[in-house]
């Protein structure tokens, strides 16, 4: 929309503006409220947008396994209509989340929300452009913000911890990484295709591609979309900040180095007011920063800094309890076809939720919190409960600290992320149940049990994890 145009709406009274802007979508409406301050001032004054359809609301953790196809989702049963962690029925092959951005999730080849069971398919990424030859690893991250556009871009970030050194030249190993300019792949919804753009650096680079060899190759690089810019967590402990506004990009270290150690473990991703980063070292120290970049400057903050050891006594709620939240797996331990599986569903959609047996059937439920052990008898096979309440993050399922068991559990926790709008880290102890953290009082919360009952543990281990924020705005938009 052109200035004269906006001149003109602004002559006309705000009721009848808002009026006018009250007709349109959600989806609509959310992008005009970018359109001018007059806009945006109606529109908030009003309340005109929904901000329940939004993604301002924390709707689960996927996480995947080694050795499996699908995807796992913990969440809290919620008052809205329900969301299903698996993409069985709406997309057309097995997946596993590749990364989340504001309600959308990156799949393999397509991006699916599934607050509203839709999915759209992209081509398969070219190959890495960098330059170098042998450097083939790359991970692909989503951008998003459902109130400026319908359209979403994915990025193709090449790694060099991970290169076939028979195919490296010699003097590409002192070549400084990640170069300048760096050539990404980058699909575009708007555009339906795969198309180079060219960042050029701002600043030192994090070293050469001798340097990369020596880094820690995390299982896990994350990405967080935070006003209109990538954040990509990269080898070698630093941050590629990528500007979408003006293609430059710009190297940040992480605030500590950290040592290749397998007691290691460290998240980076979005928590309350913008970019943070968690480490937590084998002596059970977790600390938490916060990328400060107020008056132009760039500046990790600690913002929590405490032994979690604590957390490794034994407490009876574990025992006794699954936990609030329910998990969503796709049990590998039965022979299911397609039908079973459409039929399950339709047990959801019709918020059968408290029979056994539906429509004449008994079905044997595919997603569960809890579930008889396959040895005992299985005769009322059930579709798990849905709950009419939703996680209240301030006093919900609180652990009493204070009485737990002085009994050591042999142990660990693993950083499942953060809340996106609270100080809370998620914890994922021995790979076996879920805690919520709030890193500014201590306070302990137990989400429920985070592994498959029909896995097996040696074989199958936790290896990435996504927060969810579900999204409830229109369509996922095609090219145009």
């Amino acid at each position: 929309m052109d200035e004269q145009d906006v001149n003109v709406t602004q002559l006309l009274p705000d009721d009848v503006l808002g009026e006018i802007l009250s007709r349109l979508a959600p989806r609509w409406l959310a992008a005009s409220r970018c359109v001018c301050k007059a806009w945006h001032d109606v529109i908030d004054s009003r309340r005109l947008l929904r901000a329940d359809l939004l993604p301002l609301s924390l709707g689960g953790i996927y996480f995947n396994f080694y050795d499996e196809r699908h995807s796992v989702f913990l969440s809290r049963p919620s008052t809205r209509p329900f969301i299903s962690g698996m993409f069985t029925d709406y997309t057309p092959n097995a997946h596993q989340v590749e990364d989340h951005c504001n309600g959308l999730l990156l799949l393999s080849y397509g991006v699916a929300n599934p607050a509203t069971r839709q999915w759209m398919p992209f081509p398969p990424p070219p190959p890495s452009c960098t330059g170098i030859k042998g450097i083939y690893q790359s991970s692909n991250y989503l951008t998003y913000d459902p109130t400026i556009s319908s359209h979403y871009e994915v990025f193709q970030i090449p790694h060099a911890f991970d290169r076939e050194l028979d195919e490296l030249d010699t003097t590409d190993e002192s070549s400084q990484w990640p170069p300048s300019p760096n050539v990404l792949n980058v699909f575009s919804s708007r555009t339906g295709k795969w198309k180079k753009r060219s960042y050029v650096r701002e600043g030192e680079a994090a070293g050469t591609v001798a340097d990369m060899a020596l880094s820690f190759p995390n299982d896990q690089f994350n990405g967080v979309y935070w006003q209109g810019a990538l954040y990509v967590h990269c080898e070698a402990d630093f941050i590629m900040r990528i500007s979408l506004s003006d293609n430059t990009y710009k190297v940040i270290r992480l605030p500590i180095t950290t040592e290749v150690s397998e007691y290691k473990t460290d998240f980076f991703g979005r928590s309350k007011n913008g970019v943070h980063y968690a480490l937590k070292d084998k002596d059970q120290r977790l600390r938490v920063w916060f990328l400060n970049e107020s008056c132009g400057q760039k500046i990790w903050e600690l913002k929590h800094d405490k032994n979690i050891s604590f957390l490794l006594k034994r407490h009876d709620k574990y025992v006794q309890n699954d936990g609030p939240w329910t998990l969503h797996y796709f049990d590998y331990c039965e022979n299911y076809d397609q039908n079973d599986i459409d039929a399950h569903y339709e047990g959801y959609r019709n918020e059968d939720y408290n029979k056994e047996y539906i429509a004449g059937q008994d079905y044997n439920h595919f997603e569960t919190a809890s579930y008889l052990d396959r040895n005992e008898s299985n005769n009322g096979r059930v579709i798990v409960p849905i709950n009419k309440f939703e996680w209240d993050s301030d006093n919900d399922s609180i652990l009493d600290i204070e009485n737990m068991n002085d009994e050591r559990c042999d142990t660990f926790f693993s950083i499942l992320g953060f809340h996106p709008y609270k100080e809370v880290i998620f914890l994922n102890r021995h790979m076996d149940r879920g805690l919520a953290y709030h890193f500014n009082s201590s306070k302990i919360q137990y989400l429920g049990k985070t592994f498959p009952k029909c896995y097996q543990s040696e074989v199958h281990e936790m290896y990435a994890s996504f927060v969810y924020t579900p999204c409830w705005i229109g369509e996922l938009s095609k090219s145009t």
